[in-house]
């Protein structure tokens, strides 16, 4: 089709859609009758000669006491206003009390009022005083939908105003008609609710920019603070076959955080690698049988920790049951020990070991509310009494990683379990099941990286999830050695101490699928947003922006970022550093 022609149809196409929308009406019938029918009456009450009045039961203060003019009550028809959330404005046609179905028009020392167009005769004149515009008591049950009544034992006032209809927010948005490939979108939400504010907002089709040409279809619908939905609208969007940007191009300019894109992987080992200042520490790691099959009850793992310890457990169940896995923790000392537990990430069940894996690092980063619990000599508890719900169907998995801390040994004892078996009655009984993968305790696990290089002039990189020796262990339940070779469940701590503004940060697989998370200045980024990255592909982490002004002119700050492997994916993976002059033009 020419373009002149698609342009004609789709402004006829608007031009349609918004009379139907017109006609249609904000009401949904029903719908909002059950709406409305949830809304409870306004209940004010003031008492004579004092200043506190209520709205709703909760007490406020007013400047003066309700003022008596000739005998009559006069009410603050701000007062009324805020009860019913209406907006209060003056012009040359006098005061106006403004809600969507109801419009009162007051003129001062005048008993001719208007509402919603028609004269209404007030019993005695409004009038400010001090200020504000008052109106005679009587006067609310002719302006508003309400009622009064007056206590003369108590000189309390009590105003009944019943509520009006919930009416339905109006979702509209501009975008633009035609676009090129690779083109940055720019969606502006007009939308706007009558009576309350807008607390959803759904979005189909919309996306930041194509990279296919064709025509596609937006649309849009929101909802208001009491759930009732608008219409939904739509706006179809002609993508030409015109490049302004290709997919990796687009991104490095107009990415989020999480984005993935194609690139060159060939070209990242062309990078050179920064120079670090490395060192180990931290905390004991023990890895409970990753990432293999189980095949029924029994001991996976168990080892004594005194430490401050990080466990990382993966598994899959490989058997034909429902099973689940259970961490009990017994005290086999002669003292009480103090047990605290920190961060925690636990994700399944899920046939997806990318999945399960990713979701486990990505909530372990989240900041965990710390739990402490005594356990006394001999005692045996529970660690995590959550994983017992969580219920593994065949060839579906789990995966965990949890930071304990303690003051005194104790035993960590990780077991597959039967659905309904009692985890700590069963600690002492369970067989051994046969090692499949890896597993033991490995020391000085996590890592910390110091970047002093200003980072982002030229291309650069830095190796992640494999670095340097596997790091080796020892199986307690064998005696023997074990490896780790993809750093599974030790965190990396990376300072960057000089990043160029501009900078952008990707991570890219060196080995295979990856999906993951890793934390930026503190942030959780998951890696991608969705799905997984492999080796031709990236995911943007980070850019270093320059703020405007003087702030602009320093030297551009620090960045964090924490890294661990999750499970199920490959590894290595590379932290590329981009500098801005790659995206200039």
């Amino acid at each position: 089709m020419s373009n002149l022609n698609w342009m004609k149809r789709m402004a006829k196409r608007i031009v349609v859609a918004s009379l139907l929308v017109s006609l249609v009406g904000t009401g949904f019938g029903a719908k909002e009758e059950a709406q409305a029918a949830e809304r409870q009456p306004i209940k004010v009450v003031f008492v004579h000669g004092s200043k506190q009045m209520s709205l709703n039961g909760k007490t406020q203060q007013m400047a003066t006491p309700l003022p008596v003019v000739k005998g009559v009550t006069m009410i603050p028809v701000r007062t009324i206003a805020t009860s019913v959330g209406a907006s209060v404005y003056n012009d040359s046609k006098g005061t106006h009390i403004d809600t969507y179905f109801n419009k009162v028009t007051l003129n001062n020392k005048m008993r001719g009022a208007v509402r919603n167009g028609s004269y209404v005769l007030l019993p005695t004149a409004a009038m400010q005083i001090n200020g504000t515009m008052h109106v005679p008591l009587s006067a609310v049950k002719l302006l508003w939908n309400a009622s009064y009544v007056f206590n003369a034992q108590l000189k309390q006032i009590s105003i009944t105003i019943q509520p009006e209809p919930n009416v339905a927010p109006v979702a509209k948005f501009n975008a633009p008609l035609q676009v090129k490939l690779g083109e940055n979108i720019e969606y502006e939400d007009l939308s706007h609710d009558p009576d309350g504010k807008i607390i959803k907002t759904n979005w189909t089709g919309r996306k930041s920019t194509y990279f296919e040409p064709g025509v596609y279809s937006v649309t849009l619908s929101v909802y208001d603070n009491e759930g009732l939905g608008s219409e939904t609208v739509s706006q179809d969007i002609y993508v030409s076959d015109e490049v302004m940007y290709t997919p990796y191009e687009y991104y490095m300019r107009y990415g989020n955080p999480g984005d993935k894109f194609v690139l060159d992987g060939k070209l990242m080992n062309t990078f050179k690698e920064v120079d670090t200042i490395e060192s180990k520490s931290g905390r004991t790691l023990y890895m409970s049988n990753a990432p293999e099959r189980f095949f029924g009850e029994g001991l996976l793992y168990e080892d004594t920790l005194a430490d401050p310890s990080r466990l990382f457990l993966h598994h899959r169940n490989g058997s034909t049951e429902r099973l689940k896995l259970a961490v009990v923790v017994t005290n086999k000392g002669t003292e009480s020990v103090k047990l605290t537990v920190g961060n925690r990430g636990l994700a399944g069940p899920s046939v997806s070991a990318l999945q399960f894996g990713s979701a486990a690092v990505s909530r372990y980063f989240a900041v965990s509310q710390p739990r402490e619990m005594i356990i006394e000599p001999g005692m045996s508890i529970n660690l995590m009494p959550e994983m017992e719900k969580i219920i593994m169907n065949p060839d579906e998995g789990f995966s965990g990683l949890i930071d304990v801390d303690m003051d005194g040994e104790l035993t960590f004892s990780t077991m597959a379990l039967q659905e309904y078996t009692d985890a700590v009655s069963a600690v002492f009984t369970l067989p051994e099941l046969e090692k499949v993968g890896n597993r033991g305790k490995f020391f000085d696990t996590d890592q910390y990286i110091e970047v002093n290089e200003k980072v982002g002039v030229t291309e650069s990189k830095l190796r992640l999830g494999q670095r340097g020796p596997a790091m080796a262990g020892v199986d307690a339940l064998t005696g023997g050695m074990t490896i780790n070779g993809g750093e599974y469940g030790a965190v990396t701590t990376i300072k960057l101490k000089n990043v160029a503004y501009g900078t952008r940060i990707i991570l890219n697989p060196r080995a295979g699928v990856f999906q993951g998370a890793v934390t930026v200045n503190g942030k959780v980024i998951s890696v991608p947003t969705g799905g997984h990255v492999k080796v031709g592909e990236g995911a943007l982490l980070y850019t270093q922006l320059k703020p405007e002004g003087a702030a602009g002119q320093q030297k551009a700050p620090e960045v964090t970022i924490q890294y661990t492997s999750p499970g199920a994916s490959s590894l290595p993976v590379l932290f590329v550093f981009l500098p801005a002059s790659d995206f200039a033009s």
